[in-house]
């Protein structure tokens, strides 16, 4: 019985695994840009029906003006915003300073902006086809300000639409401390569809801001020699702040099968180190009805458990009942045999009386 038992269970696993073949068959390298087999570039397409010529001609080097690690306050440091005209057109460009938009900033922080000023006062500019335009953009830091990093922002705007700037000082003097942390961070084991999950909670628990690296890349857990990225991302974290990272809908899909996905994270730690943290193990994506045909393997296995269990039971009871039924037959016969000897010695008893 142990063995059709165990032949049962061996068929339902054996039917698991071919239905896992053809469940995975259709596991292919997954990208993000159509025609690109490495997998390590996040590309996205023009949408139809926009044209290039549309978006603004005025082209920013950079999108943070970095006035990097001040050490001393009461003295003015500079920078060089450089802005160029990629239109066949000539257009006129202005600029003016912004304050951050972020609720974790307190007033302080939203003073900065009487710190921003434009070399000779100048908000505005004729820039000529093809011409590159250099302003010089000045930062007065008080003698009084506390150590932490500040924010502001430059609005760069023209005929076209507005352009932002981040400004960002490190101002290193008392106060000014690093003070990141991971909160939390997760990979979805099981997965039903071909999208991973995967997110990482980190806080800012200090004065100074940075930037947190993300990324999560995944690979064939039998035998795919490189890995493949499904996100990466580069975040400010700005002092007080919280923010979650994840997988977006539109790039977690990797295909059905089972995958090894790794998630990193680099902060920089209460010490003013750059560290990072990595969670990586097993992901199973199955399609929805490979739920109802593992349910139901379940329970084909369930049901030739238990009817084995219950024909058991059955010839146990009946070997039982033989058992007592032979032991009653040989208790019968035991007890004749007794009441024949027990005559036979009353027989003898009177032939010796007489």
């Amino acid at each position: 019985m142990k063995k059709k038992l165990w032949m049962g269970i061996m068929l339902a696993v054996a039917f698991c695994a071919n239905v896992s073949v053809v469940v995975f068959a259709d596991e292919k390298a997954q990208t993000n840009c159509i025609g690109d087999t490495s997998g390590k570039t996040n590309c996205m397409a023009m949408p139809e029906g926009t044209d290039s010529d549309s978006a603004t001609p005025v082209v920013i080097e950079n999108d943070v003006l970095n006035f990097g690690r001040i050490v001393e306050a009461g003295r003015r440091y500079s920078q060089v915003l450089k802005v160029r005209n990629a239109s066949k057109s000539g257009t006129a460009v202005r600029v003016e300073v912004a304050a951050y938009d972020s609720d974790v900033l307190d007033e302080q922080q939203k003073k900065v902006t009487d710190w921003v000023a434009f070399g000779g006062g100048k908000r505005k500019f004729d820039l000529a086809a093809g011409a590159e335009l250099q302003i010089n953009v000045r930062l007065m830091v008080p003698a009084d300000v506390k150590g932490g990093t500040y924010y502001a922002r430059i609005k760069v705007s023209d005929d076209a639409g507005d352009q932002f700037v981040t400004v960002k000082a490190d101002v290193a003097l008392d106060g000014f401390n690093y003070g990141g942390k991971v909160a939390s961070q997760a990979i979805g084991f099981f997965n039903f569809g071909e999208k991973a999950t995967a997110s990482a909670s980190v806080k800012n628990e200090g004065t100074a801001g940075f930037t947190a690296h993300y990324e999560v890349q995944y690979k064939n857990a039998f035998g795919l020699p490189e890995w493949k990225r499904i996100v990466e991302e580069d975040r400010e974290m700005l002092p007080g702040a919280e923010e979650t990272f994840e997988i977006s809908e539109e790039s977690g899909k990797i295909g059905y099968g089972i995958f090894t996905v790794e998630q990193k994270i680099s902060y920089v730690n209460s010490e003013g180190r750059q560290v990072e943290a990595i969670l990586s193990h097993a992901v199973v994506n199955l399609p929805w009805w490979g739920l109802a045909i593992g349910v139901g393997v379940i329970v084909l296995i369930i049901a030739i458990i238990v009817a084995v269990k219950t024909r058991g039971k059955k010839k146990a009871e009946a070997e039982r009942a033989a058992a007592k039924k032979s032991t009653g037959k040989a208790g019968r016969k035991s007890k004749r045999t007794a009441e024949a000897e027990e005559s036979e010695d009353d027989s003898d008893d009177d032939f010796w009386g007489e």
